[in-house]
């Protein structure tokens, strides 16, 4: 009956000791797995900047290349070229008004048909009640 009641321990370490390593060992890949999603984040973040920088690099080399060739120009290449410009707003205005124009007699085309169809529309309709009547 005596060697029934001693219980000896298997490991000299106790449960909560073991339990609190294992939370400890767990918030630490918890902490690296945090720490590399920042990491990545901040290097795509780096990555784009960079791409956007590297674009509008870009873009100042294209708008300083448009302008020098104009500086290449002598006043009587420029003073045409600006005459041919001023040639085509006022054509352009000019087009833009027979438009206008021809669609606004279009609209009033269209409103005169529908008003004489809805008069013989309506004439139709007395000469019915005057039928029936």
């Amino acid at each position: 009956m005596a060697a029934d009641a001693v219980v000896v321990p298997a490991s000299g370490i106790p449960d909560t000791v073991l339990v609190g390593i294992l939370i400890v060992f767990a918030l630490a890949i918890l902490y690296l797995i945090i720490r590399e999603i920042r990491i990545m984040k901040t290097s795509n973040r780096t990555i784009e900047l960079e791409l956007e920088k590297d674009k509008l690099k870009l873009l100042q080399q294209h708008e300083a290349s448009k302008m020098f060739p104009f500086t290449r120009f002598s006043s009587e290449q420029t003073a045409a070229i600006k005459q041919v410009e001023d040639e085509n707003t006022a054509i352009e205005t000019n087009n833009f008004a027979k438009e206008n124009l021809l669609e606004k007699r279009l609209t009033r085309l269209e409103n005169i048909v529908k008003t004489r169809k809805l008069d013989n529309l309506l004439d139709n309709v007395q000469e019915q009640e005057k039928k029936v009547k």
